[in-house]
């Protein structure tokens, strides 16, 4: 009866956040389980010996930016430090239409032999990310947002996994800490 006079005095609106809210928790908790229970695994698989390569297939790394002036920099860096062969990584910049000085940063791996810098007129990362797939005819596409790095090795990980499993179509690295 109590609980019945409880729900009477809620309208549905509130019901139906009460509803969301605890599947947003519920959600929460299980991808900390989760990413606790596997963290050990995460972490061997990280620290495992580098895989031997067949061969070194061809890469590009697309880097989506909107303002990012402040991390594009190291994040090239980063991708620049590759352990992979020199030859087969490009590194395409795409300014996704800036406000701040995200193409001026870009401007200075212009020179760069591995470096494409594009700027184009804002309309979300998905866009940046499909011209830089029209500009490339590497046999492997990657992306790395802007404000991100990359372990030296990671790249070698990433390609050996689609050497040992042909039925693999994308893989996501993880972050370890």
């Amino acid at each position: 009866m109590v609980l019945l006079c409880f729900i009477e005095l809620m309208s549905f609106a509130e019901i139906g956040t009460y509803i969301v809210m605890f599947f947003a928790v519920y959600v929460q908790v299980f991808f900390l389980i989760i990413f606790f229970e596997k963290r050990k695994q995460l972490r061997d698989a990280h620290n495992a010996p580098l895989p031997e390569l067949d061969s070194f297939p061809t890469v590009a790394v697309i880097v989506p930016a909107w303002n990012e002036g402040t991390t594009v920099h190291g994040t090239v860096e980063s991708l620049l430090a590759l352990d992979y062969p020199k030859d087969k990584l490009e590194v395409i910049l795409v300014d996704d239409g800036s406000t701040d000085d995200t193409w001026q940063e870009m401007l200075r791996y212009k020179d760069h032999p591995r470096v494409k810098i594009f700027q184009k007129e804002n309309g979300g990362k998905h866009t940046a990310v499909n011209f830089g797939i029209d500009h490339t005819d590497a046999d492997f596409i990657s992306c790395l947002d802007a404000d991100s790095f990359v372990a030296p090795d990671a790249l070698k990980r990433i390609i050996a996994v689609f050497q040992k499993k042909p039925e693999v179509m994308a893989v996501a690295p993880a972050f370890v800490s």
